[in-house]
């Protein structure tokens, strides 16, 4: 079926509205493939039950003067920055050009063992978090012992940005009326099908920072 383009939002004040207030937000598709039935996509969402070898991706639109982290902490307590992307102020390429970005802040991935909770921060803020960047950094040198105490150090800041743990910050996630490919909605018999960069979820937060965890119960 031929699709025909709606419209296109690559408008920065689609993500947020309010710059004075340190209002911000980005768009994002949490994906998933079950190994059960790999022909067809669904939405992951949090405290969803997936089994290893199930595959996971995870799609993201943003404004390109914020930053963006997507961080993984799996089932043993193993820490990792998925995605890193701070403002483009001095880079010329193309991704310069644009208002908005769009990317694929993990590609399809499947789980592996052993299960547990496999915890997912998506984090859109106005300035770098140099902070929980620098301390990555460090757990990825260190040696085991020394990363038991990084990762602790690692989950005080995370938590520390959740919305749910600061009285100072609030970020909210609501489902898009329909899913959208790199900004732009279709029209068609399976415009609500999902595609593998499809769009389906918006978080809007104040204070500087979006922030969503999710948390997925690898069984």
């Amino acid at each position: 079926m031929k699709h025909f383009i709606l419209f296109s939002i690559i408008i920065t004040s689609i993500f947020y509205a309010d710059e004075k207030k340190g209002n911000i937000g980005f768009k994002y598709g949490f994906l998933g493939q079950m190994k059960s039935n790999p022909d067809s996509t669904v939405e992951l969402m949090d405290g969803y039950v997936i089994h290893t070898d199930d595959k996971v991706r995870i799609n993201i639109g943003y404004v390109k003067e914020s930053s963006f982290h997507l961080f993984y902490i799996g089932s043993e307590g193993e820490v990792m920055m998925l995605y890193q992307n701070d403002p483009l102020e001095g880079k010329p390429n193309e991704e310069a050009k644009l208002d908005t970005i769009y990317a694929s802040a993990l590609h399809w991935s499947p789980l592996s063992d052993p299960p547990g909770d496999e915890s997912f921060y998506l984090i859109n803020s106005k300035s770098p978090l140099s902070y929980l960047t620098k301390l990555l950094s460090r757990y990825e040198s260190a040696p085991n012992k020394a990363k038991i105490k990084l990762a602790k150090k690692i989950q005080v800041e995370l938590d520390d940005l959740d919305p749910n743990a600061k009285a100072d910050l609030s970020s909210i996630a609501s489902r898009l009326d329909k899913p959208l490919v790199g900004g732009v909605t279709f029209r068609g018999d399976d415009d609500d099908e999902l595609k593998d960069m499809s769009l389906t979820h918006e978080c809007r937060g104040t204070g500087g920072i979006a922030f969503i965890k999710i948390v997925l119960n690898h069984k």
